[in-house]
């Protein structure tokens, strides 16, 4: 009876830790961070990360309007000034921060942990806001990478966008 108790907890981890290791796999996590680095090959890469950072905040406002109260205070209604440039920044580089780590899972678990709660401490941010980022970069994404796969960025982004928003409300 004691081996069936442990074999079955054994079993109920795995299926625990599978989501994760299956739906990001090893190779998606490679395809990923690969494509990710060829966007940032050029000398300007913080202009077009700070550009490409400011398109999918301003298309999450487009598609969400109540988000432009949420960066009211990154000044959203002059998205050329400094202040919203740099909270595009910002968003970028926590975006980057997660895909460098996705090889390193305790580190990303740490990473997406503090995102979390950082998302969790600001009024009116929700889930949705995060499913509607996804899509936004699941349409973004193939526009600059010549090689985009889908199946790796879904899988992984799925796994980012879900920790980062786990602990807020619908």
């Amino acid at each position: 009876m004691f081996r069936l108790a442990v074999l079955l907890g054994l079993v109920a981890f795995c299926a625990a830790k599978l989501p994760i290791d299956h739906c990001c796999s090893a190779e998606d996590r490679n395809i990923v961070q690969e494509q990710w680095q060829s966007l940032w090959k050029d000398t300007e890469s913080s202009r077009v990360k700070m550009g490409f950072g400011r398109n999918l905040l301003l298309k999450l406002a487009e598609i969400n309007p109540a988000v432009k109260g949420l960066f009211a205070n990154v000044d959203i209604e002059h998205p050329t000034g400094g202040k919203f440039n740099a909270h595009a920044m910002r968003i970028l580089n926590g975006i980057d921060m997660a895909i460098n780590l996705l090889k390193d899972p305790e580190g990303l678990d740490a990473a997406l942990d503090h995102l979390a709660d950082q998302h969790a401490a600001r009024d009116g941010v929700t889930r949705a806001h995060f499913k509607s980022m996804g899509a936004i970069l699941s349409d973004a994404l193939p526009r600059v990478l010549d090689d985009y796969n889908s199946l790796s960025w879904k899988s992984c982004f799925k796994l980012i966008l879900t920790q980062i928003a786990s602990k807020l409300h619908d």
